[in-house]
């Protein structure tokens, strides 16, 4: 009887123990250090893009950031050189970068824990390196408003007004006389002197005619 029983506990014995190991090895990544690093991509109206860079500390133990950087391309921005974080705190940075980047953007971080006094994690001393995820950039971003609009076809408003010619003086064509004509005075007078002349002269011949017949009769011989 005593065997089965001591048999029993020894199991029993075993398979707490096991439990709690088990559990132990489960919670320690949950409460884990972590500095979290991530990114956003914004397109901003100005045609760049402006990622927002994040970090944070998981743990309830001071940190320090260090070797912070953004590959392949850290763009435009100031990238601090090292970033101290209290216990579950958090901080940010930006950079820009132009609207026709095409690339994965990855930041990368290593940090270091003051877990109490000569202390730290990871055991080593040396900073463990946290990565986030690809920040996507499709080389997009155009500036607000940016689509061209067809020109407009030339107008004789729009074009260049033509020059003007320097004035010069008329050519007088055949009919016109550059010099000045006489003023006519009182009525034409060449008509009425024609007419004037030839009854004279109509006059005259029948005068003679009437003469010479006048002598014919009167000096005939009887």
């Amino acid at each position: 009887m005593k065997n089965p029983l001591f048999r029993r506990a020894a199991v029993g014995t075993f398979a707490a123990a096991a439990a709690i190991g088990l559990s132990t090895l489960f919670v320690t990544p949950a409460s884990a250090h972590s500095a979290g690093p991530a990114g956003s991509a914004d397109c901003g109206d100005n045609g760049q893009y402006t990622v927002t860079w994040t970090v944070k500390n998981d743990f309830n133990k001071p940190v320090t950031l260090s070797n912070i950087k953004i590959t392949p391309n850290a763009g435009n921005g100031n990238v601090p050189a090292t970033i101290q974080l209290q216990a579950g705190a958090g901080s940010s940075f930006k950079t820009t970068f132009a609207g026709t980047t095409k690339a994965d953007l990855v930041l990368s971080v290593d940090g270091l824990w003051q877990d109490g006094p000569g202390k730290t994690w990871p055991d080593n001393g040396k900073p463990k390196t946290f990565t986030s995820e690809p920040v996507k950039l499709k080389g997009d971003c155009k500036p607000t408003g940016s689509s061209p609009s067809p020109s407009p076809s030339p107008s004789r408003s729009a074009s260049k007004p033509p020059t003007p010619e320097a004035s010069h003086p008329a050519t007088p064509t055949p009919s016109q006389s550059s010099t000045p004509g006489l003023p006519v005075t009182g009525s034409n007078t060449t008509l009425p002197m024609v007419g004037t002349g030839a009854a004279l002269v109509a006059g005259g011949a029948a005068l003679v005619f009437t003469l010479r017949r006048r002598r014919r009769v009167t000096f005939t011989a009887e």
